[in-house]
């Protein structure tokens, strides 16, 4: 199978397939970027953020029109991501889309639940606004970017984030004390809704994508594969995380054939144990936060993932990759960065192969 500037994806899917079986002893898979040089000639925006978000014909221009602008080394391959912002699922589930030209990169929702007696069964109507849109978003991308690009969905903020979509933070961490099997069932809900998205997506784009699919932490893989994720956990102990989140993720990556968890922030550190006994996670993605110190200063909590069997998922800088992956086995590890220039990449690829 080709893709645009990529004439073998076959071997690289092979590479990644090798990398979760912790069978690349040579160096880390490396999805790594440049810039061509080539000017992007895009069309004009629309004149408002909501048609920049939801003019799809728009976004997918802007995409053929950026692929020349990109080389891709080593493991790297080009990627559409039909995103309509990180409350996209809880859109899903009846909410309103917020947009505002303050924060053009980003959508979020307003809570509406004030009582869960209330709110009927969490569930997709299939005649939803934004859930027939994305559907629509994906089939199109998928068509136009066949044999050119590897079309993935957004992001899934299910379960906890889901929940304190509808509900909001602070009121979700009292409901976990004072109406856990509310809450429990409510998780169950938000499962079920997300696996009917997820198999939507698989089913539009898989065969328009060569049986494989990807999502924005970049993988390529023979059959179903996203991220999970839970930002919420950083508001609640260890104890409550493996009461109400350890066993629906669990859940979730067992729906999957490959899963790769979103491990985000300082103030869910304390989760690394309850996270790394799901055998069903395949890897990790440690993201330190905003703010804090750079990844290459995170290597005894990144060693202490890997002594616990699982894999790795590393965005870092160009100049990080080389003194992390001298303190850590390459087995099961994907390493994500962008570089200045094509040579620059190919250098870095075999610098980083020299250490091993």
């Amino acid at each position: 199978m080709e893709l645009f500037g990529i004439e073998d994806f076959d071997s690289i899917v092979d590479r990644y397939e090798e990398c979760f079986r912790f069978e690349n002893h040579d160096r880390p898979v490396m999805h790594i970027t440049a810039p061509t040089g080539v000017e992007a000639e895009t069309p004009p925006a629309p004149a408002t953020i909501q048609e920049r978000w939801l003019n799809f014909e728009w976004r997918i221009d802007c995409a053929e029109a950026r692929l020349p602008c990109m080389h891709y080394e080593a493991e790297g391959f080009p990627t559409f991501r039909c995103n309509l912002g990180p409350d996209m699922f809880t859109a899903f589930l009846g909410s309103k889309l917020e947009m505002s030209e303050d924060s053009p990169n980003t959508t979020w929702v307003k809570p509406r639940v004030t009582d869960w007696a209330a709110e009927p069964p969490l569930r997709i109507d299939p005649d939803n606004y934004y859930w027939l849109e994305w559907t629509r978003f994906m089939q199109m991308a998928a068509e136009r970017g066949r044999g050119r690009w590897i079309t993935t969905t957004g992001d899934y903020h299910t379960n906890g984030d889901a929940l304190s979509g509808l509900r909001n933070p602070s009121d979700l961490c009292i409901d976990l004390i004072e109406s856990p099997d509310e809450i429990k069932q409510r998780l169950d809900e938000c499962m079920a809704a997300w696996k009917q998205a997820v198999d939507r997506a698989c089913e539009i784009t898989m065969p328009h994508n060569g049986g494989v699919t990807s999502c924005w932490l970049n993988a390529a893989v023979r059959g179903k594969y996203t991220a999970l994720q839970n930002d919420f956990c950083c508001l609640v102990g260890p104890d409550m995380f493996r009461e109400f989140f350890q066993d629906i993720t669990r859940r979730e990556a067992e729906h999957l054939d490959k899963a790769i968890y979103h491990w985000d922030g300082p103030g869910a550190i304390p989760h690394r144990d309850a996270l790394c006994e799901i055998k069903e996670v395949d890897m990790i993605q440690w993201v330190p936060g905003s703010g804090q110190k750079p990844m290459s200063e995170w290597i005894d909590l990144l060693k202490s993932v890997q002594e616990r069997g699982k894999g790795l998922w590393i965005g870092c800088g160009a100049h990080e990759v080389e003194p992390i992956m001298r303190e850590l086995k390459p087995e099961g590890v994907i390493i994500r960065c962008a570089t200045g220039s094509p040579e620059e990449a190919r250098e870095l690829v075999r610098n980083t192969e020299r250490i091993y």
